[in-house]
C-alpha cells in the first residue's frame, strides 16, 4: 500500500484544517487591516470615512513614526550581532553530550518556555531603581571601592533604556538561537571535521572554513527569525519593560501602532502602520527565505 495515491479530494480533506486556521487567524485580519488602512474609523462607530492613501501619506510625514523605524531597525541589528556571537559560543561549549550539557541545555532553552509577560516582569523587577537585584549587587561591589548606594533607573533614562531592554530580550532569545545552532552542527558530517584536523591545528581557521560555511543554512533560518521577531512578538517584550518611554527611545513600530490604535483610536491610521510593517518584514526576510528553499530543492 506504500505506493498507493491519495485522491484529489482525500489531498483538500487533509489540507482543509490547516487552511482553515490560516485564512481565519491570517488571511482574514491581514486582508481586514489592508482594508482599514484606507479608511478613517474610530473603532467605536459604525461609521467609517474612506480615506485613500491619507492615512499612508500622513504616516510618512509623521516625524514619530520615521524615530520608530530606526529604533526597530537598531533593535534587529544589535540583536543579531549579541545573539549570533553568543548563541554560538555557547553552542561550541554544548556541542558534546554529556549529562552535564544536556542540563546546560535545557537551562538554556528555559527562557523560551516562560510567557513573555512572566519574563518582562521578572526584568522589571531586576532593573528596579530601589530594589532590583543589578542595583543591589552594584551597590555591593561598589561598597568595596567606599562608594555609596546605587539607584539607577535603568530602564527609567534615556542613556540606558534601549541598552538595558536589549539585554534582557537577548537573555530571552538566546537560547533558541542557541537550539538551532546546536542542531546544524550536529548535521555537519564528522568527516569534514577529521579532514579539517588533518589540515590544520587551529580551530580558529576549522572554525571559519568548514562550520560556519555549514552553518550557512541555519545562519539565514535564524536572521529571517531575528528580523521578523525584532518586528513581531518583541514588540509586547518592549511594550512591558519600557511602554516605549522613556521620550521615545524605546518606541517600536508595533507599540506606535499600539498606541494610536488602542489609545488614540486612529484604527485606520494604525491600519496604515500595521501594512508598512508587515511590507518591511516581508521585504527584508522574502530573499533569505527563497535562498533556504532554493537549496533545500538542490538539496
Amino acid at each position: 500500500m506504500a505506493g498507493r495515491r491519495i485522491s484529489g479530494w482525500t489531498a483538500f480533506l487533509l489540507v482543509l484544517p490547516a487552511f482553515a486556521f490560516f485564512a481565519i487567524f491570517y488571511l482574514g485580519p491581514a486582508l481586514t487591516g489592508a482594508y482599514l488602512s484606507v479608511h478613517e474609523w474610530n473603532g467605536i462607530s459604525a461609521d467609517m470615512e474612506f480615506v485613500g492613501l491619507d492615512n499612508f501619506a500622513r504616516l510618512f510625514n509623521t516625524e514619530r513614526f520615521w524615530s520608530a523605524l530606526a529604533i526597530n531597525w537598531i533593535v534587529a541589528l544589535a540583536s543579531i550581532a549579541l545573539q549570533i556571537p553568543i548563541a554560538l559560543g555557547l553552542a561550541l561549549a554544548l556541542s558534546r553530550r554529556t549529562r552535564a550539557t544536556s542540563a546546560y541545555r535545557s537551562a538554556i532553552f528555559l527562557p523560551q518556555v516562560l510567557s513573555i509577560a512572566a519574563v518582562a516582569i521578572m526584568w522589571v523587577l531586576i532593573y528596579d531603581p530601589y530594589s532590583g537585584l543589578l542595583n543591589k549587587l552594584i551597590t555591593v561591589v561598589a561598597g568595596w571601592f567606599g562608594m555609596g548606594p546605587v539607584f539607577m533607573a535603568w530602564l527609567g533614562e534615556t542613556n540606558t533604556a534601549l541598552a538595558s531592554a536589549l539585554v534582557a530580550t537577548t537573555w530571552y532569545s538566546v537560547g533558541l538561537t542557541t537550539i538551532l545552532l546546536l542542531a546544524g552542527l550536529g548535521g555537519i558530517p564528522p568527516e569534514y571535521d577529521d579532514a579539517a584536523r588533518l589540515e590544520t591545528s587551529s580551530q580558529v581557521q576549522r572554525l571559519r572554513y568548514v562550520t560556519l560555511p555549514m552553518l550557512r543554512e541555519v545562519m539565514l533560518i535564524i536572521f529571517v527569525l531575528v528580523i521578523s521577531g525584532s518586528f513581531g512578538h518583541l514588540v509586547g517584550f518592549f511594550l512591558l519593560l519600557t511602554g516605549g518611554g522613556p521620550a521615545g527611545r524605546t518606541e517600536l513600530l508595533g507599540i506606535y501602532m499600539y498606541q494610536s490604535g488602542m489609545r488614540g483610536y486612529q484604527f485606520g491610521y494604525a491600519s496604515a502602520i500595521s501594512v508598512v510593517l508587515v511590507v518591511i518584514v516581508l521585504s527584508v526576510v522574502i530573499v533569505p527565505v527563497l535562498r533556504i528553499a532554493r537549496q533545500r530543492l538542490e538539496y
